[in-house]
């Protein structure tokens, strides 16, 4: 009686305070955005937590008491108080969002004898969560009803979206076709055929799987479609059972690689992307906190974040705990990595790192791209949960330590929580919030290279002073749609030309706004190319392209040495057949650029390549290139590795590997049969006109941090998780 009298005083101490649109909105998504049912745009904050004694700190029930707690009916009666109590804390927290993992401490049948018959295919040595062998389909059935959708409704009462993750975890290798396949189909095929799921897809959102880490395609190769074959079939069962609300899905890598998503994107209606994020991944730590450079990172690794609303599902942080000691396991012993390094103890977190520092990078991360919501890892991440359930106290965990993720989630949900919180089903739209000024943009005009892709920005001012992003819900027509075209918010430029972009968006009252652009496109045309097998066949010298106000592809005339001046001879100044080629800046290489060879469908045929300079020297004191072949890396740079660019009619552009020489540095030992470096000519001794990407020049070589090498980054997903040395930096997967 006395624990039900103290429950009854927490939750109303809790209650005092709380607050919420209730009944819940409805979410769907528009464009790259979570909105209401009025369009406003909204961005969720919370923390995930799973029905299990262990991780519940024991709270509710232990099997070892004088009245042992088992994962049956009893058990889920003494867990729903639990979370009652978490949910009311979470609210007063201004808190919106709640991840449900269906643990499988309740799916997984108790019986020594009972094996799940779709486990067969499982390879030996799967254990922990990522083994299937005793999922039962009843037990999920069972505990759904009783357990999970309480769970949810509960949360929902209380303010709370509710996000469904399914039982475990994916083990390590996945193929389109597999048994883990056909098991995530099968779980969602029960939880999106219930009534209350179906019924609630704007407060319900479901999210597919947790942490894939290498899916190839049902061949076993390495496939940028698998991905998408992968999980579309996981979608698509979902929505034949009725479920429209929001689906999350998960990348490689432990969630944390979705590039192949921009080239084979998810289809259907309400899609969003579920990420990861820690300290070390994205290139970003305490000992490499630059926000620049996190955004960079983790838009180059996410890059649906253009066009799909995110949801960070899991992200934790605390510092190193003072006075620094050894992390220990349960035998007393020093807690060690697979590398053999001391891991040392911080404040009760997964993964180590301050808010000051790599808190911050984060953070720029979710401002300016916008649309990122976010749960942290587990509920001790975010508030104390003995001063909760002690005492009814919503206070900040680890004391309030400002470095940790519990004070800055804290601080950030409040203030989030007043600029994109979702509104009121039935609210009446009305007043200044809902009555649109004026449609804004940043640019009245557009002057793009072939072959670029800028993203729109489009804002509505409302009276209120607030603005809402429409770039990727505006109608866009082109009046030649030959010379450019807008996709997923982007401006694509096609061909050469001039043409007017139009722009509409009809607002929630019905008011129809417009605005138009001019667009310039201009590029090379490879036309008088094609009967030629290869440049090689024109000159012997290096081919280069001058920037974008002169519009010529040039090539050198004959030399007998890197020394000499260039004579150069204009191929042509016309559009460029769809291709062209890009520079990107190297960071800290003063007027060198990496050059990439695109097409109009977005695919690169040379990407990674080494800098104008080998074995210490400035190749020609200017800016050429060693290229790497697809997405392969070029050579090491000391071996002067050298490609040959070739164009074939009605195929486009291949490169191949012609020569080596360890001697392109000396002007004098430098011999020429074949092509043997690209420059890209700037015009004076500025770069005016040419397109540049800051990109890091850093050795894309991985390494243990005992200096063995085990790949590159491209192999990046297929490695474990640990601590790589990678450009001289040590960077925690």
């Amino acid at each position: 009686m006395r624990r039900i009298f103290t429950l009854i005083t927490i939750l109303c101490a809790l209650g005092a305070g709380a607050q919420g649109v209730k009944p819940l909105p409805s979410l769907h998504t528009e464009g790259k955005w979570l909105v209401d049912k009025h369009g406003n745009q909204v961005v969720l904050h919370g923390v995930m937590d799973t029905p299990n004694m262990y991780f519940n700190g024991w709270r509710w029930g232990s099997p070892w008491t004088e009245n042992p707690t088992n994962y049956n009916a009893t058990g889920a009666t003494r867990c729903l108080p639990y979370f009652e109590t978490l949910f009311a804390g979470m609210e007063e927290a201004k808190c919106n969002i709640f991840r449900l993992h269906l643990d499988p401490a309740w799916t997984n049948d108790p019986n020594s004898s009972y094996v799940y018959p779709g486990s067969d295919g499982q390879a030996q040595g799967v254990t922990g969560e990522a083994d299937i062998t005793k999922f039962n389909p009843t037990r999920l059935r069972t505990y759904l009803t009783s357990l999970y959708l309480k769970l949810a409704d509960k949360a929902m009462n209380h303010g709370l979206f509710v996000v469904m993750r399914p039982p475990g975890v994916c083990p390590h290798n996945l193929k389109v076709g597999d048994y883990y396949q056909q098991y995530l189909i099968t779980v969602w095929d029960i939880v999106s055929s219930q009534q209350f799921v179906k019924d609630h897809p704007g407060q319900i959102s479901l999210e597919l799987a947790n942490e894939p880490v290498n899916i190839r395609n049902a061949n076993n190769q390495d496939d940028t479609k698998a991905l998408h074959d992968y999980f579309q079939p996981v979608v698509d069962k979902i929505r034949e059972n009725g479920f429209t609300g929001i689906i999350w899905v998960p990348g490689s890598g432990y969630q944390s690689n979705y590039r192949s998503y921009a080239e084979h994107p998810i289809e259907g209606e309400n899609i969003g992307y579920a990420v990861h994020d820690y300290p070390g991944w994205y290139n970003s730590s305490d000992d490499n906190p630059d926000p620049d450079q996190k955004i960079a990172s983790f838009h180059d690794a996410v890059p649906v974040v253009d066009t799909n609303p995110i949801l960070i599902s899991e992200v934790d942080w605390s510092p190193i705990k003072e006075p620094k000691e050894p992390d220990t396991n349960g035998d007393g012993s020093i807690k060690r990595n697979e590398f053999g390094d001391i891991v040392y103890k911080n404040l009760g977190t997964w993964a180590t790192g301050s808010t000051s520092k790599w808190g911050k990078a984060f953070k720029a991360v979710l401002d300016h791209f916008g649309n990122i919501s976010m749960t942290l890892t587990h509920p001790h991440d975010f508030m104390d949960l003995d001063a909760l359930y002690n005492y009814g106290l919503v206070t900040p965990a680890f004391d309030g330590n400002p470095e940790a993720c519990g004070k800055a989630c804290f601080d950030w949900y409040a203030d989030y929580y007043q600029m994109n919180r979702p509104h009121d089903d039935e609210e009446a739209e009305t007043g200044d919030f809902y009555t649109v000024q004026a449609l804004k943009a940043d640019q009245e005009s557009f002057d793009l290279m072939l072959g670029d892709k800028i993203p729109m920005s489009l804002q509505l001012l409302y009276a209120d002073g607030h603005t809402k992003e429409i770039s990727g819900v505006a109608t866009y027509t082109v009046d030649n749609p030959a010379v450019a075209a807008v996709k997923n918010g982007q401006l694509c430029a096609l061909a050469s030309g001039e043409t007017q972009l139009n722009v509409s968006y009809t607002d929630i009252k019905g008011t129809e706004w417009k605005k138009s652009f001019a667009v310039t496109v201009t590029g090379l045309d490879l036309g008088d190319l094609t009967s030629l097998s290869s440049l090689s066949d024109i000159t012997a010298q290096p081919f280069a392209i001058m920037n974008k106000e002169t519009v010529k592809m040039i090539y050198g005339s004959t030399m007998q040495n890197l020394g000499c001046d260039l004579a150069t001879q204009v191929v042509n100044d016309k559009a460029i057949n769809g291709y062209m080629f890009k520079a990107e800046a190297i960071s800290g290489r003063s007027g060198c650029y990496l050059l990439r060879l695109l097409t109009l469908s977005g695919s690169e045929y040379s990407v990674y390549g080494s800098p104008g300079y080998l074995n210490g020297y400035s190749i020609y004191g200017d800016c050429s290139f060693i290229l790497g072949l697809n997405e392969q890396y070029g050579q090491d740079a000391a071996d002067g590795a050298v490609w040959e660019i070739k164009y074939v009619a009605g195929q486009g552009f291949t490169l191949k590997n012609m020569y080596t020489s360890k001697y392109l540095h000396d002007a004098s030992s430098a011999k020429f049969d074949t092509p043997a470096y690209f420059d890209f000519l700037k015009a004076g001794s500025n770069t005016t006109g040419i397109q540049t990407v800051e990109r890091a020049a850093d050795n894309e070589t991985v390494y243990t941090l005992q200096g063995v090498k085990v790949g590159t980054r491209q192999q990046w997903d297929a490695l474990p998780r640990g601590v790589y040395v990678v450009g001289g930096r040590k960077i925690l997967k």
